[in-house]
């Protein structure tokens, strides 16, 4: 009986620790590759979060040496107001000092008790235009330095400024974390770190004052595993991932400590080992559950035979909602075409209808006039109907270098009569040089119609009926306001939904499919169209890129 027993048993034995071994190896794999995901990612945190430092330190180096006061008073040659001013700003900005030398090198004024020599590389880089960096080591203290020249109207900067920052003022100010990570300069020393202990290794006397211990052991998963040790602290076993980053010419390097990541594969393969031990027992009693079995298999048979039926039932609910949706895109289409062309339409019904009048008062220059303003109403709709054709072919509608003033002022001429008798005020800031975009003509007076259309819509129930239209210039951006003086927004989130209207469905005012299609259009152009609530009334915005 128990010699029986004894070969399942060592047979059990040598597969659990199989699979101890495999799980162990495995899970060490996936923990250091999620590991090293998690690491990198807080490396370039780290890199990210000195970079913001570096750029804001850059920024007011700029921006001291191009201050209209500090250039008038270095003309002036006013040296202890300089030094007053240099003070200020070395204060208000948290830099160590901030000196200003003469193009030769000599010290001119300084934010500190005595001037400190100049660097002739500073120096050089700011008198030839640019921005000049530098890394420097002073004993235990590290700096950052950055110089500009101090320019006038002339061609050549009158004095270099030099701005000075305290790493270690710098770490101060960064979060807390469980690695170590270094910043090491093309010496391999230290130059930067979250450890103060480790600052400036391996350049210090490790003898004296520093006694940091870093060798490699064996790879384990592949990777390079580290032993460390911090002064004062025993030693740990890390990978080290390194990121050379050339915004600030240093190396980032991040120390990830394994013993978690050990720990769960331990356990893992303990929990493999105990479970090829259960499967052994289960194994040893197998004959006695033969028949559960074959029940379980032909159940399983049966659930197969469901699982294809359903499949097929899925199939063809499938195909069904794909025909459903066809004719979901074909009524939004159809409902986008008659939007569209329910606008030009109304203006040629009113064109029409102001000839009528013209001609009964015997004025034919001006019916003539609206005829022509028809004519244009016909070739707009030729033009959206020709727009919709390229759609449905995926082709591209062309776009050319239009002036959005003129644009503008179309559109307001479209819709005068309506907002005449609307009796709505108009108030329209235009600039007087035109303002060109990349934009297709028709297209862009659709969209500006639209929004005019709907400012006048929505103020059909307000006491004061006040439309505002402003094209300016924001920086690279032309912008487009239209405001109105009506009841708001119920909701700004949806408003570009298609077919999200507050407006009566089924009545002349459209199908909700205006601002959908406007944003789309603007989109197309590189632009944007946004909307927001007023304290009375809505104001729609489009900002499109000036053309070059």
């Amino acid at each position: 009986m128990i010699r029986t027993f004894i070969r399942p048993a060592l047979i059990c034995a040598a597969l659990g620790f199989v699979a101890a071994y495999w799980v162990y190896h495995a899970t060490l794999r996936d923990e250091f590759k999620a590991l090293k995901i998690s690491g990198e990612a807080r490396l370039n945190e780290a890199s990210s979060r000195l970079r913001l430092q570096i750029d804001a330190l850059r920024a007011q180096t700029n921006f001291i040496a191009g201050a209209p006061h500090l250039v008038t008073t270095v003309m002036e040659g006013d040296l202890e107001s300089v030094s007053d001013d240099l003070t200020d700003y070395a204060l208000t900005y948290g830099a160590t000092r901030i000196d200003l030398y003469a193009p030769d090198g000599t010290p001119l004024a300084t934010s500190a008790f005595a001037p400190a020599p100049a660097s002739d590389k500073l120096i050089q880089a700011a008198l030839n235009g640019r921005l000049g960096y530098s890394q420097t080591i002073e004993g235990e203290n590290r700096f950052f330095q950055f110089s500009r020249g101090v320019t006038t109207s002339a061609a050549d900067p009158i004095a270099a400024l030099v701005v000075t920052a305290d790493v270690a003022a710098l770490e101060f100010e960064w979060p807390v974390t469980p690695e170590v990570i270094v910043f090491l300069d093309d010496r391999q020393t230290a130059f930067s770190t979250n450890r103060a202990s480790i600052a400036l290794f391996p350049l210090l006397d490790s003898s004296d004052t520093f006694d940091f211990h870093l060798r490699p052991t064996s790879r384990t998963a592949g990777d390079q595993v580290y032993q460390y040790a911090l002064p004062g602290t025993p030693e740990k076993e890390a990978l080290i991932l390194s990121a050379y980053v050339p915004h600030f010419d240093l190396t980032a390097q991040i120390f990830l400590e394994t013993q978690q990541a050990r720990n769960t594969a331990i356990v893992r393969a303990l929990l493999a080992a105990t479970l090829v031990l259960i499967i052994g027992l289960v194994a040893a009693v197998a004959a006695q559950q033969r028949r559960r079995l074959e029940l379980e298999a032909q159940y399983s048979a049966t659930l197969e035979a469901r699982v294809e039926e359903r499949t097929e039932e899925l199939r063809n609910a499938q195909d069904e909602l794909v025909e459903a949706s066809k004719l979901a895109a074909l009524g939004r289409l159809s409902a986008g075409v008659s939007h569209e062309i329910n606008q030009p339409l109304a203006a040629i019904m009113n064109f029409a209808e102001n000839s009528k009048k013209f001609l009964e008062r015997d004025r034919p220059d001006r019916a003539s006039e609206n005829l022509t303003m028809i004519s244009s109403q016909v070739e707009r709709i030729k033009r959206i109907i020709g727009n919709l054709r390229a759609f449905a072919r995926q082709e591209v509608a062309p776009t050319d270098r239009i002036d959005f003033c003129d644009v503008v002022r179309a559109s307001l001429s479209a819709m005068d009569d309506s907002l005449r008798e609307a009796g709505i005020d108009v108030s329209v800031a235009l600039p007087s040089a035109p303002i060109e975009v990349i934009a297709g003509r028709v297209r862009l007076e659709q969209v500006v119609l639209n929004l005019i259309s709907n400012a006048a819509d929505a103020m059909a129930q307000s006491d004061v009926k006040t439309l505002s239209v402003h094209l300016r210039t924001e920086g690279a951006n032309a912008v487009l306001t239209v405001s109105d003086s009506g009841s708001g927004i119920a909701d700004p989130s949806r408003v570009f939904e298609p077919f999200y209207t507050t407006k009566e469905l089924g009545s002349s005012k459209g199908l909700g499919m205006g601002l959908a299609l406007s944003h789309g259009l603007v989109t197309r152009f590189g632009g944007t169209l946004s909307c927001k609530n007023l304290d009375k009334g809505a104001a729609f915005t489009i900002s499109l890129p000036i053309a070059e």
